[in-house]
This record gives structure tokens, sequence and C-alpha cells, in this order.
């Protein structure tokens, strides 16, 4: 067979393996949850001519007629009326040419050109399998350069075939992580041709690479790590790298432009959307980065999403980054801050278990530079014939277990959020879902909003708490009034409430009605507070419509606590007065109800 012939055959056959598994069982509704937010700027733009859902009437009939969505959480409503996109505009980007082949195709079949019928849905499908390819083929020019060709072709078998990349290129193709996969391949691969040739035609696709990432996901700007950082050897010889890379300074402004330049349509959306070129829009206060405590541990270990526990020849990989460091290879330094820095960023995230998926799918991206790791691994074991007994079968091994694993996710035997010990234990090497599993699992949250209250036979009821007015008016309870709207609030860190993982909350405060008749408007008020700012907030509205003058009401709220953010958020309840009628309040009393086993 000709030279790298192989690895060719290698990477095409493993594509076709994921193509067949796509296309005999093709999603039935791609452009929902998620994907149905980076979608919404093609229709938006090229069919309603509507970028800033000023009317999101479309969306709602979009949403109901094809069922993408349980909530429109993918967009939130602006002062100025419109609709901003929580998601970045990259994948759109790179959707958009099959976007308008779906169009197309919709207007020769007779479907609805609306942006959401058969042929617009399979566009990102076909849009990702062009993509896997593309990255595959990158990820063996790059392994090929590093390793030669037998290695090539074992580090693409164990990432395809070992790893939860399998999962997302036949079963997250509407998410950003096997397009970023290909683009990060890509970036690797440019940057070894701007480090040998030097070209500025090469810093300008490393620069236009990189700007799609960016606007795809702002966090894998760490990737920027390859260009800045290739060539340092010896840290203590930094004064000479930086100054060979002072030299490439136009390169490096020529990169910069460019990625700029792809990044500008996310940063115009923004500034004409809201008024600032740059915008947080994950506004929920119960989500965001935790940089000073990060949740690596669990994102590594536990049994709910771990790494290594799903996916566990990465730990194989990482040990392959020491043999590469010890080889004084130009790429060390870069590799290893870019595999620090992508796990210290990635793992820093609040939802660190990136909601339903096989395993970190949030890391998926990495593994072009996991492969590096694999392969020096592979080298070092095939030093040695004593290593190669005992390693291939473990390698083997490896990659059954996470085909195995993969079937059972997909078979529902595996849960893609809620996993604990108990439930992975009794469902290891299981081929259908043992009895009882469910009780076995974390608890089910609706993705409405809508929650049954607690089962008193599974829950155990306790008092929490009597708030303690010591400002109490003359008489029974306390006041509320046009000066003093807000009854004093009680408050409680998460970490004293209960040593679970949910609880729920029930809330009560009795209320009087005025002796002249009047019906003032007010509210019982429980949420969670991070820093300042308050997330899982439920109101209930007291009702005294059949309450007589002088008499008292009861108002009672539940609260299932949500996935808390940190150990000292704040559960805080208070009762408002939403008039400027008076009212009088009194008992207002917190219960948990803690599940028993």
């Amino acid at each position: 067979m000709p030279k790298q012939r192989a690895s060719l055959i290698t990477a095409i056959g493993l594509w076709a393996v994921i193509a067949t598994v796509v296309l005999r069982h093709p999603h039935g509704n791609i452009i929902s949850w998620d994907t149905f937010g980076y979608h919404l700027y093609l229709p938006a733009t090229l069919i309603h001519g509507d970028p800033g859902i000023s009317d999101p009437a479309w969306v709602h009939e979009a949403s109901e007629t094809y069922k993408s969505t349980g909530t429109l959480y993918q967009i939130s409503e602006l002062p100025n009326g419109r609709w901003v996109n929580k998601y970045p505009l990259g994948l759109a980007m790179l959707w958009s040419p099959f976007f308008a082949v779906g169009h197309f195709v919709a207007g020769i079949i007779g479907a609805p050109q609306d942006g959401f019928s058969k042929p617009y849905q399979w566009a990102p499908i076909v849009a990702a399998l062009v993509h896997v390819l593309i990255g595959l083929l990158m990820l063996r020019k790059v392994l090929l350069w590093f390793f030669g060709e037998r290695i090539a072709i074992g580090a693409l078998v164990l990432i395809v075939a070992g790893t939860n990349y399998y999962h997302q290129a036949t079963q997250g193709l509407g998410m950003a992580h096997i397009f970023l996969f290909a683009l990060g391949a890509a970036v690797l691969w440019r940057t070894i041709q701007w480090h040998v040739h030097g070209q500025l035609r090469d810093a300008l696709l490393l620069g236009f690479l990189l700007g799609l990432m960016v606007v795809s996901r702002p966090t894998e700007v760490v990737w920027v790590m390859f260009p800045l950082l290739i060539g340092l050897v010896d840290a203590r010889d930094w004064r000479g790298f930086f100054s060979e890379q002072w030299a490439k300074r136009g390169h490096f402004a020529a990169m910069a432009f460019t990625a700029l330049l792809v990044c500008l349509p996310q940063l115009a959306y923004w500034n004409w959307m809201t008024g600032h070129w740059l915008y947080m829009s994950y506004n929920n206060a119960g989500e965001g980065f935790e940089f000073l405590h990060p949740y690596t541990w669990e994102a590594l270990f536990s049994f709910r999403k771990g790494w290594l526990i799903y996916t566990p020849l990465m730990a194989v990989a990482a040990l392959g980054l020491i043999p590469l460091w010890r080889s004084g290879s130009a790429w060390r330094w870069a590799i290893i801050m870019f595999f620090v820095l992508n796990l210290w960023i990635t793992t820093s995230w609040s939802c660190w278990w990136y909601a339903d998926s096989f395993g970190q799918r949030a890391l998926v991206q990495s593994y072009p530079v996991m492969a590096l790791g694999l392969g020096a691994g592979l080298i070092w074991i095939s030093e040695r014939r004593t290593r190669m007994l005992w390693a291939l079968p473990m390698l083997s091994i490896m990659v059954l277990f996470n085909l195995f694993q993969t079937w059972q996710m997909n078979e529902g035997i595996l849960h893609s959020s809620r996993m604990t010990w108990p439930a992975y234990r009794s469902a290891f090497l299981a081929t259908s879902k043992p009895e009882g599993f469910e009780e076995l699992l974390l608890l089910g949250r609706s993705y409405t909003g809508e929650q049954d209250l607690p089962d008193p036979m599974r829950y155990q009821r306790h008092a929490l708490a009597t708030v303690d007015w010591k400002e109490a008016d003359s008489g029974e309870g306390l006041f509320l009034r046009k000066d003093r709207n807000f009854s004093p609030a009680w408050r409680e860190e998460w970490r004293r409430l209960t040593d679970r993982d949910h609880i729920w909350l029930e809330v009560s405060c009795r209320f009087q009605r005025p002796i002249d008749g009047s019906m003032p408007q007010a509210s019982l008020v429980a949420s969670f507070e991070h820093n300042g700012h308050s997330y899982a907030y439920h109101a209930q509205d007291v009702d005294l419509t059949n309450v007589e003058p002088g008499a008292w009401t009861s108002t009672r709220l539940w609260l299932l606590s949500p996935e808390v953010r940190r150990p000292n958020d704040l559960f805080i309840t208070y009762c408002w007065l939403r008039d400027t009628l008076p009212v009088r309040i009194a008992d207002h009393t917190v219960h948990v109800h803690e599940r028993k086993h």
C-alpha cells in the first residue's frame, strides 16, 4: 500500500461508519432545544427579515409547530422590546451555506419555506457530516507530521472509537463540539504550516480559523496558545523566544485583524441590540464562571459526568503528554498551557456537567490536542514488547467499553445527566435498564419549570425557621405599607440547609384583609441568590377575594431548590407589598422537605 494511504483510508473509513449510523437513524427534529437557539439567527435574518426578533410571534409559532423547545430560554427580552439570542453566532455562520441549500430544496419539493421544515432539518446534519470529515482529515495531517503513519492510524481509531467523540458525531450533530473539533484540528495544521514556512497566508488563515472558533464559543480563545507559544522549548530562554515572536509582529497583527473581522458580525449584533460591543448573554445568575472555585474534581471523577469515568482513554492521553513534554518539542509549552487553561475554564462553568450528553461533551473539541498525547503514549508503548503485551489489550478494552457505554446511553440504560454512583453501579455492563433505576438517579427536573410537589412517602418534613420580625408593630404581626413594602428577609446559606442534592422548601405566611374591605396586592417571595443576584425566583400572589374584612388567610408557596451554584449561595424569603394600601402579615415560616433515602 502506498505511503500514507492507509491513514487516509482509515480516516475516510471512520467517517463512513459515522455517516452510515447518522443516515440510518437521522434525527427527527434536530433543530430543538439549544440547537434551536443556534439556528434562530438564520430564519430570523434570511426569511423573516427580523434579526432583532422585534416580533417573537413567528418564533412561538415555529416552536409550537415543530415542538422545538419546552420554553423559549434561547432568547431574552431587552428593555427596547427586542429579543436577544443567548447563543453566539458562529454555528449559524458555519451552517448558512447548508441553510441556503435547504431553502432552495424546500422551494423545489413544496415544503414550507419557514426555516424549520424537513429540508432545513437536514441542513445542520449534512453540515456536521462535512465537518466530521474535515476534522478527521485535518487531524490525520497533524498526526502524520508529529508521528508518522502507524501512530496516526492508531490515534485516529482511538479518538473516534474510544472516546465520546463518537457519541457527539452521531447524536450531538446540532451542537458546537464536532464543528469546533474540526476547526481545532485545522488550527493545529495551519500553525504547523505557519511555523515551518513563515508565510503571511498561513497567519491570515490562522486568524480566520481562530475567529470562527471564538465566535462559535468564546472560551475557545485558548487555542491562541498555539500560534503564541509555538517554538518555546525552555521557559528560561523566554527573552530570546519573545524576541523571535516580536519579529513576527506583522503576522500577529494580521492574525488578530482577521480574527476580529470574523467576530465583527457578533460584536455588531450585540452593539445593535444592547448598545454594548460585548454582552454576557448568559444572564441567569444561576449559571456562570467560578474561576476561583472550579468544579474540576467533579468534572473529572464524578459518576454524574466524570470525564475519566466515561472516557477513561483520556487518562492515557493525559499521561501521554508527559513523554511529549520530556521530548523537548517546540510544541510542549503550547500544549501544556492549552491543556491546563482549557480544563480550568471548561470546569469553571457552574453547569459543569453541561446538561444532557454522554460524558464531558465540552472537552470533545480539545481532542485534536489530546490525540497528540495519545500518539506520544503509543510511541512509548511501542518502544518495548513487554509494554505492548499489556497496553494493547488495555486500549482495546477501553475502546470496547466506550462503544458499549455509548450504546447504553442511546438505550437509556445510562442517563444523560442524572447519574449517581449507585445508578452507575447498577447499570454497569447491563444490557437492559435495571429495576428501580429511576430511584437511584439524581432528581429529574422539569425543563418547563413545572414540577410535581414532593411525595410525603418519600420526603420527610421538618420546620426550618419562623421569621423573627424584631421591628414588629403593636398587635399581631407586621404592617407592610407604602414606606415599608418589603418585610425583613430571612436568609440562610445553602450548605446550612441540607447535605442532600436537593430539597423542597415550603414557605407560608398569613395575610389579613384590611377591615375597610380593600384588597392590597401582595406576594410571598422565595429565591436563591448568588453574589447579590437572584435566581430560581418564585412569587406567590395573595388572594383576598373570598376573605372577610379583618379575617386572615394563609398563603403558601413551594420552591424546589435549583442546581445551586455555590455552597454559600443564599436562600431568601420575604413578603412584598406591591401596592400603596397597607396589609398586615404574621407567622412567616419555612419548612424543609428532604428525601428520606
